[in-house]
Protein backbone atom coordinates (compact mmCIF):
# COMPACT_ATOMS: atom_id res chain seq x y z
CA UNK A 1 0.00 0.00 0.00
CA UNK A 2 1.14 3.50 -0.58
CA UNK A 3 0.13 6.00 1.60
CA UNK A 4 0.55 9.96 0.15
CA UNK A 5 0.56 12.72 2.91
CA UNK A 6 0.25 15.75 2.12
CA UNK A 7 1.99 18.38 4.39
CA UNK A 8 0.26 20.85 6.90
CA UNK A 9 -0.74 24.14 6.68
CA UNK A 10 1.66 27.02 5.10
CA UNK A 11 0.98 30.44 5.68
CA UNK A 12 1.18 30.61 1.70
CA UNK A 13 -2.00 28.09 1.85
CA UNK A 14 -4.16 30.70 3.94
CA UNK A 15 -2.42 33.92 2.65
CA UNK A 16 -4.55 34.51 -1.10
CA UNK A 17 -3.01 30.47 -1.69
CA UNK A 18 0.07 31.53 -3.00
CA UNK A 19 1.68 29.39 -5.87
CA UNK A 20 4.46 28.34 -3.37
CA UNK A 21 6.54 25.90 -5.52
CA UNK A 22 9.87 25.26 -4.64
CA UNK A 23 10.25 28.17 -2.25
CA UNK A 24 11.22 26.99 1.22
CA UNK A 25 8.43 27.65 3.91
CA UNK A 26 8.10 25.99 6.97
CA UNK A 27 4.49 25.33 8.58
CA UNK A 28 2.20 27.20 10.49
CA UNK A 29 0.96 26.60 14.27
CA UNK A 30 -1.87 25.21 12.37
CA UNK A 31 0.15 23.15 10.14
CA UNK A 32 2.67 21.65 13.07
CA UNK A 33 -0.93 20.59 14.94
CA UNK A 34 -2.48 19.09 11.18
CA UNK A 35 1.25 17.42 11.18
CA UNK A 36 1.22 15.60 14.64
CA UNK A 37 -2.66 14.64 14.12
CA UNK A 38 -1.80 12.55 10.80
CA UNK A 39 0.82 11.45 12.68
CA UNK A 40 -1.81 10.06 15.35
CA UNK A 41 -3.74 8.61 12.43
CA UNK A 42 -0.75 6.34 10.84
CA UNK A 43 0.84 5.77 14.18
CA UNK A 44 -0.11 1.99 14.04
CA UNK A 45 0.75 1.75 10.58
CA UNK A 46 3.70 -0.42 9.16
CA UNK A 47 5.61 1.33 6.60
CA UNK A 48 8.77 -0.48 4.87
CA UNK A 49 9.92 2.92 3.73
CA UNK A 50 9.50 6.34 3.65
CA UNK A 51 10.30 9.27 0.72
CA UNK A 52 10.13 12.63 0.73
CA UNK A 53 10.15 15.73 -0.70
CA UNK A 54 12.99 17.99 0.55
CA UNK A 55 11.12 20.87 1.28
CA UNK A 56 11.16 21.65 4.88
CA UNK A 57 7.33 21.43 4.75
CA UNK A 58 7.08 18.28 3.86
CA UNK A 59 9.84 17.48 6.33
CA UNK A 60 8.30 19.07 9.18
CA UNK A 61 5.00 17.07 8.81
CA UNK A 62 7.76 13.90 8.21
CA UNK A 63 9.07 14.68 11.02
CA UNK A 64 6.08 14.43 13.53
CA UNK A 65 5.35 11.13 11.60
CA UNK A 66 8.36 9.42 12.65
CA UNK A 67 7.84 10.21 16.09
CA UNK A 68 5.80 7.33 16.07
CA UNK A 69 8.07 5.27 13.69
CA UNK A 70 11.49 5.69 14.99
CA UNK A 71 13.29 3.49 12.67
CA UNK A 72 11.91 4.01 9.62
CA UNK A 73 14.24 4.42 6.70
CA UNK A 74 13.82 7.93 4.89
CA UNK A 75 14.78 9.29 1.46
CA UNK A 76 14.56 12.51 0.19
CA UNK A 77 14.04 12.79 -3.23
CA UNK A 78 13.62 16.30 -5.48
CA UNK A 79 11.31 14.38 -7.36
CA UNK A 80 8.33 15.52 -5.00
CA UNK A 81 9.19 18.88 -4.66
CA UNK A 82 5.94 20.95 -5.85
CA UNK A 83 5.00 22.17 -9.45
CA UNK A 84 7.77 24.61 -9.78
CA UNK A 85 6.25 28.49 -10.28
CA UNK A 86 9.05 29.81 -11.74
CA UNK A 87 8.94 33.88 -11.81
CA UNK A 88 5.28 33.15 -10.41
CA UNK A 89 6.60 31.57 -7.32
CA UNK A 90 5.10 33.61 -3.91
CA UNK A 91 2.33 35.03 -6.22
CA UNK A 92 -1.39 34.51 -5.14
CA UNK A 93 -3.27 32.14 -7.06
CA UNK A 94 -5.88 34.73 -8.03
CA UNK A 95 -3.11 36.78 -9.25
CA UNK A 96 -0.84 34.64 -11.17
CA UNK A 97 -4.01 35.06 -14.20
CA UNK A 98 -3.36 31.33 -15.85
CA UNK A 99 -5.46 28.31 -15.41
CA UNK A 100 -3.45 26.71 -12.77
CA UNK A 101 -5.02 22.81 -12.82
CA UNK A 102 -5.72 22.86 -16.85
CA UNK A 103 -3.69 20.89 -18.74
CA UNK A 104 -4.64 22.57 -21.43
CA UNK A 105 -3.92 25.94 -20.89
CA UNK A 106 -0.88 28.13 -21.70
CA UNK A 107 1.12 28.19 -18.92
CA UNK A 108 3.44 31.43 -18.47
CA UNK A 109 7.20 31.04 -19.27
CA UNK A 110 9.36 29.54 -16.57
CA UNK A 111 6.25 27.22 -15.27
CA UNK A 112 6.29 23.94 -15.57
CA UNK A 113 3.78 22.57 -17.30
CA UNK A 114 1.11 19.57 -15.45
CA UNK A 115 2.16 17.17 -18.02
CA UNK A 116 6.29 17.66 -17.34
CA UNK A 117 4.98 16.96 -13.11
CA UNK A 118 2.79 14.27 -13.88
CA UNK A 119 5.91 13.19 -15.47
CA UNK A 120 8.03 13.74 -13.12
CA UNK A 121 6.07 11.86 -10.45
CA UNK A 122 5.52 9.25 -12.97
CA UNK A 123 9.04 8.65 -13.44
CA UNK A 124 9.58 8.42 -9.55
CA UNK A 125 6.29 5.82 -9.02
CA UNK A 126 7.46 3.60 -11.88
CA UNK A 127 11.09 3.36 -10.39
CA UNK A 128 9.96 2.78 -6.33
CA UNK A 129 6.99 0.52 -7.09
CA UNK A 130 8.52 -2.45 -8.40
CA UNK A 131 11.37 -2.01 -6.16
CA UNK A 132 8.98 -2.36 -3.04
CA UNK A 133 5.96 -4.41 -4.71
CA UNK A 134 3.61 -5.51 -2.11
CA UNK A 135 5.26 -3.68 0.95
CA UNK A 136 3.67 -0.34 2.43
CA UNK A 137 5.42 2.76 0.90
CA UNK A 138 4.99 6.32 3.48
CA UNK A 139 5.16 9.40 0.79
CA UNK A 140 5.01 13.24 1.99
CA UNK A 141 4.96 15.69 -0.06
CA UNK A 142 2.49 18.57 -1.49
CA UNK A 143 -0.77 19.20 -3.28
CA UNK A 144 0.04 18.94 -6.57
CA UNK A 145 2.55 15.99 -5.89
CA UNK A 146 -0.68 14.15 -4.55
CA UNK A 147 -2.78 15.35 -7.64
CA UNK A 148 -0.47 13.54 -9.61
CA UNK A 149 -0.12 10.07 -7.71
CA UNK A 150 -4.23 9.92 -8.00
CA UNK A 151 -4.24 10.39 -11.54
CA UNK A 152 -1.06 7.94 -11.65
CA UNK A 153 -3.33 5.46 -10.21
CA UNK A 154 -6.42 6.87 -11.72
CA UNK A 155 -5.70 7.89 -14.79
CA UNK A 156 -5.18 11.46 -16.69
CA UNK A 157 -8.47 12.90 -16.75
CA UNK A 158 -9.37 12.86 -20.27
CA UNK A 159 -9.95 16.84 -20.53
CA UNK A 160 -7.10 17.32 -19.00
CA UNK A 161 -8.48 18.75 -16.37
CA UNK A 162 -6.27 17.87 -13.36
CA UNK A 163 -8.55 20.16 -10.84
CA UNK A 164 -11.30 17.83 -10.70
CA UNK A 165 -9.81 16.72 -7.33
CA UNK A 166 -7.98 18.89 -4.36
CA UNK A 167 -6.05 17.29 -1.49
CA UNK A 168 -6.25 19.04 2.08
CA UNK A 169 -3.34 20.31 4.11
CA UNK A 170 -2.05 16.70 5.75
CA UNK A 171 -4.85 14.47 3.83
CA UNK A 172 -3.87 10.84 3.89
CA UNK A 173 -4.81 9.40 0.31
CA UNK A 174 -4.12 5.22 -0.25
CA UNK A 175 -3.28 3.19 -2.96
CA UNK A 176 -2.96 -0.36 -3.83
CA UNK A 177 0.74 -0.77 -5.59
Amino acid sequence: MLYFVRHGQTDDNINGNKLTGWIDVPLNKTGVLQAQETALKLKDEKFDISFCSPLKRAKQTLKEILQYHKNLKVVYDSRLKERDYGKLSGVAEKEANFKRWDGNAVVPETVETLLHLYDRIKNFLDEILPKYSGKNILLVAHGGVGRMVYYYFNGIPKNNNFGEISINNAEILKFNN
